[in-house]
C-alpha cells in the first residue's frame, strides 16, 4: 500500500464521520434516502469521459451528482449545460483542484467563490455544495465555504478509480462497500478514466442486486 494510499483511507473513514456530524446541514446537503446510494463524480467535466459517464447513466435512468473543478467547467460550458439537461446535480469542487488546507485567506477564498460565479453564469443556477479536494479540510476551510453560502462536502466512500487498479478490482471495492445511505465516489475529470467508464455499468447493476436504488446529494 502507498503512503497516498493510506492517506485516502483515512481521509475516506473521517468523511464517513463527517458525513453524520454534518446532518443538520441537511436542508441542503441531503443524504442518500434510504435504500439507496448515491453516485458523485469529481473532477469534471471532462470531453471524453463525461460524456460516456453521462450515456451510461441514461441507459439505467440514474440521477447522479457531480462536483466540478471551475476551471474544467469554464472550458466545457455545453458539458456543463448537460449535465444538468440530463437531470444532474452540479456543485464545486474548486477552481483548480489544490488543497485548500494549504492556501492563504485570498486564495482560499477565490478557489470556494469563482466556481459558483462559473457554473451561475453557464447554468443559471447557483450551487449547494464544495467537495474539498483531496479530502483535506479543516474548521477554517469549513468556515470560508460555509459563509460563501455553500455546504462543506466530505469525499465519502472512496472507490480509488483514480489509481487505475483495475475495473474489476474497482467494481469489486464499491460492491463490497454499497450500503443504504452510502455515498460513492467516482471520477470523470482529468486524465484515463477508462476503467472508471467500463465500472460503472456494472458497479450500477450490482447496486441494483442488492436491492438498493440510487439518489442524489446536494440538489439545493
Amino acid at each position: 500500500m502507498t503512503f497516498k494510499t493510506l492517506i485516502f483511507i483515512i481521509c475516506s473513514l473521517f468523511s464517513l464521520a463527517v458525513y453524520a456530524a454534518t446532518d443538520v446541514e441537511n436542508h441542503i446537503h441531503k443524504l442518500p434516502a434510504k435504500g439507496t446510494v448515491a453516485l458523485t463524480f469529481d473532477d469534471g467535466p471532462s470531453k471524453i469521459y463525461t460524456p460516456q459517464i453521462l450515456a451510461i447513466l441514461k441507459k439505467y435512468n440514474i440521477k447522479a451528482t457531480f462536483f466540478m473543478v471551475g476551471t474544467n467547467a469554464k472550458s466545457h460550458p455545453d458539458l456543463v449545460k448537460q449535465v444538468l439537461a440530463d437531470g444532474h446535480a452540479i456543485n464545486s469542487h474548486s477552481q483548480t483542484h489544490p488543497m485548500l488546507t494549504k492556501l492563504n485567506d485570498a486564495q482560499l477564498k477565490w478557489e470556494v467563490t469563482e466556481p459558483t460565479v462559473i457554473i451561475y453564469k453557464i447554468t443559471g443556477k447557483k450551487i449547494a455544495c464544495l467537495r474539498y479536494p483531496f479530502g483535506a479540510s479543516n474548521e477554517h476551510v469549513r468556515t470560508v465555504i460555509r459563509t460563501s453560502g455553500l455546504v462543506p462536502v466530505p469525499m465519502g466512500f472512496n472507490s480509488f478509480d483514480y489509481d487505475r487498479p483495475g475495473t474489476d478490482k474497482i467494481v469489486s471495492w464499491v460492491l463490497q462497500n454499497a450500503y443504504s445511505g452510502q455515498v460513492i465516489l467516482l471520477h470523470d475529470g482529468y486524465d484515463k478514466r477508462e476503467q472508471t467508464v467500463a465500472a460503472l455499468p456494472r458497479i450500477i447493476e450490482g447496486i441494483k442486486q442488492k436491492g438498493l436504488g440510487f439518489s442524489q446529494i446536494c440538489v439545493g
